[in-house]
């Protein structure tokens, strides 16, 4: 009844969806075009000395950036019609969408550190709320966790404002080169956009915000929430540069992540936790090129993980969907046949995401590789971000082909919903970005650098390797078998390096000590000096004055009598 509602409001919303998309690629063409920065100031209210207004910046990045949002996001929202076509509360799912796709729009288009928390802690808001919408145990405790790191970030962005405006006048951070700027400033500006990013330690809420439907995950960890912290510190990069010890720190932490995604994800069997994690990986190799210097490479990765990670999820979900919810790839198998759309999909966002030349994630891999070996780098960092990405191949065409290719293991077809016709438009919306839209982007970032492109023979070289890895695969069927082989090391890697249940038990700690403060604070000492112990001295005093002045009358009374006839009997003996 709610979708028929929302429907009848918006009748014509694939169509204003498809426009949206079109609108994003044409976004995100003209940028390329844009020399130009325009800043534009609109004044909420002026009274007399007190003036509040909001600040918008449009650029090539904040324009290029916009326009992949809008092809994910209305990519998205079509998808929503078939995916939650059962949702009873539709029509309250959609409002929080949109908002969260709003909270985003005004963080990528605001550079003042103040009203920037407007699209800041909109998306921290917005984010559990949707992914606590099926309100059952593991969506509240992935929603909690989201929300108290989160809240962490927040506080941080809090703080660098504070010593922002120690040294500074304006409040626009972005492109200004700060000399005098607070090392804590830094600190807390890098830390607070980790949080947002799941960078190594706040990386356990994100493989727990997988409880929220597929849909916002691919909001989630495509182009909106996780992404939100590399923007805002490619944004200020200028003012980070100026503190070698807290970019070196960044990329240790970032090149730690990596490795502890890549590893994770090896043994684990969850669809949509393994996309998480390469969802993890790809944030670090972001932030890895980010404290190299490689701002514009960074940034430009950002839009291509952007595009394929979207329709990667779409792809997932239509899986999961069409199986009843069930997530184990061990239980999927042969589902090409059944699910030729989605599998194709899946298929080109997996080589997307694995690198395999001549589609989208290659160039931009490609150019942050290159561009970091070619620069000073030392045999450490070569040792974890390679085999790194060489994992990360690994592990994503291993679920792709347990998914298409595997042997099922139930006893009977439990494929229940067929794939609908509609979900062509989303997957062609995002199949022209994960497949076309790097080799079109790609001359208007090795302009910006002394960057030589892979030849032919090498990129033949590596799609041969690609297809010799997938070989391999086919014959060995070697995941089970490595499992039980390391099945010692599976509870180590399987929990992320111990790193969830760590943050889980803090999580834990956090919410018994607040408890405690409730009752000891709360309902303890502050009831007994407050109010509830105002309420029991006036009581008692109430109660005395009461009983002191229902015997008062009467005691009067006696008193005055006593009295009266003393005075009578004193007057007759005389």
């Amino acid at each position: 009844m709610m979708k028929s509602c929302y429907v009848s409001i918006f009748s014509r919303v694939w169509q204003k969806m498809v426009l949206l998309v079109v609108l994003g690629f044409f976004f995100i063409f003209m940028s390329s075009w844009l020399n130009n920065v325009m800043f534009f100031e609109f004044v909420m209210w002026d009274l007399g000395g007190s003036v509040f207004s909001i600040d918008f910046l449009l650029d090539y990045i904040s324009l290029m950036f916009v326009g992949t949002i809008m092809i994910i996001s209305g990519s998205v929202i079509m998808y929503c019609y078939w995916y939650m076509d059962n949702e009873v509360y539709f029509l309250r799912f959609m409002y929080l969408v949109y908002m969260f796709i709003g909270s985003m729009m005004f963080m990528i288009m605001i550079p003042n550190l103040i009203t920037l928390l407007i699209g800041w802690d909109g998306l921290g808001l917005t984010s559990f709320l949707l992914v606590a919408h099926y309100q059952n145990s593991s969506s509240l405790s992935g929603s909690l966790l989201t929300a108290l790191t989160n809240r962490i970030g927040d506080g941080l962005i809090l703080m660098s404002i504070c010593l922002w405006g120690i040294y500074e006048s304006s409040w626009v951070v972005y492109g200004l080169n700060a000399n005098q700027v607070s090392l804590f400033f830094i600190i807390s500006l890098i830390f607070g956009g980790m949080t947002k990013s799941a960078q190594m330690p706040f990386c356990a809420w994100l493989p727990a915000a997988m409880a929220a439907p597929t849909p916002v995950s691919s909001l989630v960890h495509s182009s909106t929430l996780v992404t939100a912290g590399v923007y805002l510190l490619i944004r200020c990069y200028s003012v980070l540069s100026s503190s070698d010890v807290m970019l070196n720190a960044l990329k240790m932490l970032s090149l730690f992540t990596l490795l502890l995604a890549s590893s994770a994800a090896i043994f684990c069997f969850d669809m949509k936790k393994i996309i998480a994690l390469s969802t993890l990986s790809q944030l670090s190799v972001m932030m890895f090129a980010l404290s190299h210097g490689l701002v514009f490479v960074s940034f430009f990765h950002l839009v291509m993980h952007a595009l394929f990670k979207a329709l990667l999820f779409l792809s997932a979900g239509a899986v999961i969907h069409s199986m009843m919810g069930s997530q184990d790839i061990r239980s999927m198998g042969m589902v090409w046949s059944k699910l030729p759309f989605s599998m194709s999909s899946m298929f080109v966002a997996n080589c997307s995401l694995s690198g395999l030349p001549f589609v989208s994630g290659f160039f931009s891999k490609d150019m942050v590789l290159d561009l970091t070996f070619n620069s000073v780098v030392n045999f450490f960092c070569f040792l974890i971000i390679v085999p790194g990405l060489m994992l990360t191949s690994f592990y994503s065409m291993r679920m792709s082909w347990m998914v298409c290719y595997g042997m099922s293991k139930l006893p009977m077809n439990t494929i229940s919903v067929k794939e609908a016709k509609s979900l062509l438009i989303p997957y062609m919306c995002l199949f022209v970005g994960a497949l076309f839209m790097g080799k079109i982007l790609s001359p208007l970032f090795e302009g910006l650098f002394f960057y030589r492109n892979s030849s032919l023979s090498e990129m033949m070289t590596l799609s041969l390797l690609f297809v010799f890895g997938i070989s391999y695969l086919s014959v060995s069927h070697g995941s089970l078998s490595m499992s039980i082989k390391w099945r010692g090391s599976m509870s180590f890697l399987f929990s992320m390096w111990f790193l969830e249940p760590l943050t889980h038990l803090i999580k834990n700690i956090f919410f018994y000590f607040s408890v405690s403060v409730m009752k000891g604070c709360d309902k303890g000492l502050l009831e007994v000096v407050g109010p509830k112990g105002v309420y029991l001295v006036s009581s008692k005093v109430s109660l005395y004055n009461e009983n002191y002045q229902s015997d008062f009358f009467l005691k009067s009374m006696i008193s005055f009598s006593l009295v009266f006839v003393l005075i009578l009997l004193v007057l007759s003996l005389y």
